[in-house]
């Protein structure tokens, strides 16, 4: 199952093409994809038609409640200071309503718009492997050993458009 959260989505010639743009609250337009699995991995193939961020999110279920275990900036951070030629990866142990506890990764890293780019993100056991454009990062955490029940991407202002989104579950 598939789902378009503040913006549209049309498919054309297996290209997938989102519109929107930023809310109130600060979110763009995200895609997400319902396929729970274990261990696995998501990947897919990106353009963006104007220079952003992108975000992929990664949930599981803890606690019987959806519970961010990654996110992947590319072009970015989550705070609102500029990260444009950054890779950025949060992990969230520790993390709960009460006290936000996240983790950050950076690494230099930029993705041109108009361009298209691949994200591999393999998880297994209490790693996470990231490759973006032939670059790779791992991090660990005890939330990846919980099943990941939905995969996102979001952008936050005009076109974004992906193809040949996998979901390889290798529970």
């Amino acid at each position: 199952q598939t789902t378009v959260l503040r913006g549209t989505a049309d498919v054309n010639d297996g290209v997938r093409v989102v519109s929107g743009k930023t809310d109130a609250t600060g979110h763009g337009p995200i895609t997400y994809y319902y396929v729970p699995f274990q261990n696995g991995t998501f990947s897919l193939a990106w353009k963006v038609d104007k220079e952003q961020k992108v975000l992929f999110v990664f949930d599981g279920k803890s606690n019987g409640k959806a519970t961010h275990a990654l996110k992947v900036y590319v072009n970015g951070a989550p705070t609102k200071r500029s990260h444009e030629d950054t890779l950025t990866l949060v992990t969230y142990d520790g993390s709960t309503r009460e006290k936000k506890k996240a983790k950050l990764v950076r690494h230099k890293h930029h993705a041109d718009a108009g361009k298209w780019h691949k994200i591999n993100v393999t998880f297994k056991d209490d790693q996470a492997t990231v490759v973006v454009d032939r670059k790779t990062i791992t991090v660990t955490s005890e939330r990846f050993r919980q099943s990941i029940e939905k995969c996102g991407i979001g952008h936050f202002s005009a076109t974004l458009q992906t193809k040949n989104v996998k979901i390889d579950k290798r529970n």
